[in-house]
């Protein structure tokens, strides 16, 4: 039971990142937004995930579990709520970066309490089951969301987030992990010593730098806005990383990047997931603007996309556990790699059928991603910072999201086109698959021990 709410928490932030990929074109209209301030709804709730998902790791490792949960699911629950009584855009985009919030709270937190309730040599296939029951809500998402849009109201698909955030909170209230899973090991973390610091100047340098990326198009990129939006950003982000050297318990420990399979399993989230943003934003937006299909019909043609997620996700878990890490993570990288190239010679001929194999293949492709990555990364840690690594590795992840949406939104208006959206996808998975062929899965696995702790 718990390990199924567990899968509802993963369910509900992932369906949240894409939901609205196809409500934006009757958002966009009902509200009378530019394509600019349109991808804004999407990208406000990356990017507070993206710079706050640390800080939810890092309180797993402080905090009673079950008092984060229910934190976090109550914050995005509300937002959500929010999200679907919004009269303009401006409301929406404020509700979804309090959305955003939510989910950094809760997103981590799954995946600490598997990792402290199995051993190593099970922690892939459960994973894998976890994995498995989550991505039903992104297979369903797409025909779920089409289907509200398109015969009742753009509204209800943030309205049915609730229903699901109260069974989550019953399910924690009446079956509440306990002992030292339930309950932060990192010792050398107390209310005074929190970094504060890092939080703000991570939030600050995401902010600004994601600032001048969206709007460049509209401002120019030389314009005195988006330079200076540039030099804050890239300035925080420089203020962050020396923060994060100097002290005793960061928020981020950069150290943990030192090991080249850590920083290729980093890599390999960031990608997956900036490709996965441009796969259900701007796919959704190409068969409802280029193809013409209904809401709905976009919401069919997109679960080739996912509905694969679900057959691969299990025996993601099992490869990992059977062969090691770096078999499926390439056999992964391979399959996306090739679904871009496929995506980007065949679209301009607005044939839906050319582009359904390589659909399927990217749907297959992401599960045999995201596990071994993460099996990887928290392997490679001692159990008392195994929430840390979860944080790192989704705080990598939540960035590639939010950089995806920037850099792409930022082709797309300038270019109007999808063969560079999809194309500049694609090379960002070549060059992960090279760095990955080099040095993912090369570190050594920290074996714990019983008591350990």
């Amino acid at each position: 039971m718990f390990l199924a709410a567990l899968s509802f928490i993963l369910g509900l932030a992932l369906l949240d990142e894409t939901v609205v990929s196809l409500a934006l074109p009757t958002i966009t209209e009902e509200f009378g937004m530019t394509l600019t301030q349109s991808h804004w709804v999407v990208n406000s709730y990356l990017l507070m995930f993206a710079a706050l998902v640390a800080f939810g790791g890092k309180l797993a490792d402080w905090v009673n579990i079950n008092y984060l949960i229910i934190l976090g699911m109550s914050i995005f629950g509300l937002a959500s709520l929010a999200c679907g009584f919004a009269t303009n855009g401006s409301f929406l985009i404020a509700a979804r970066v309090v959305q955003g919030v939510g989910a950094a709270i809760m997103f981590p937190l799954p995946v600490v309490a598997i990792s402290r309730i199995f051993p190593p040599e099970g922690r892939g296939f459960a994973l894998g089951i976890y994995g498995s029951a989550a991505t039903v809500f992104m297979s369903l998402g797409p025909l779920v969301s089409g289907y509200l849009t398109s015969y009742f109201s753009w509204h209800w698909i943030f309205w049915i987030n609730p229903p699901f955030v109260v069974i989550v909170c019953l399910v924690i209230a009446f079956a509440p992990l306990r002992g030292p899973v339930a309950y932060g090991q990192d010792e050398n973390i107390s209310k005074d010593s929190f970094d504060w610091l890092g939080v703000t100047f991570l939030l600050v340098g995401l902010f600004f730098f994601v600032l001048a990326i969206m709007q460049a198009p509209d401002w120019g990129w030389t314009s005195r806005k988006v330079v200076l939006s540039f030099v804050i950003g890239l300035g925080g982000l420089a203020i962050f990383i020396w923060n994060e050297l100097r002290r005793r318990a960061p928020l981020i420990e950069v150290s943990l990047f030192e090991a080249p399979s850590f920083t290729s399993a980093a890599f390999v989230v960031f990608q997956a997931q900036y490709v996965k943003i441009v796969m259900f934003i701007f796919g959704a937006l190409y068969f409802q603007q280029t193809l013409g299909f209904a809401p709905f019909i976009a919401g069919l043609a997109l679960m080739a996309a996912v509905t694969m997620n679900v057959m691969t996700a299990g025996l993601g878990g099992l490869c990992t556990d059977r062969f090691g890490v770096r078999v499926p993570n390439m056999l992964g990288l391979l399959t996306m790699s090739g679904s871009l190239l496929w995506i980007t010679a065949l679209i301009s001929a607005d044939n839906y059928w050319l582009l359904f194999p390589a659909l399927l293949a990217f749907g297959a492709s992401l599960p045999l991603l995201f596990l071994p990555a993460m099996k990887s990364a928290l392997d490679s840690v001692e159990t008392s910072k195994k929430g840390q690594a979860s944080g790192v590795m989704i705080t990598s992840q939540m960035l590639g999201g939010t950089v995806g949406m920037s850099i792409s939104s930022s082709i797309f208006i300038f270019t109007m086109s999808y063969e560079f959206v999809f194309g500049s996808a694609a090379v960002i998975s070549l060059i992960c698959c090279l760095c990955s062929y080099l040095y993912f899965g090369t570190g050594e696995v920290v074996e714990e021990t019983e008591g350990q702790g």
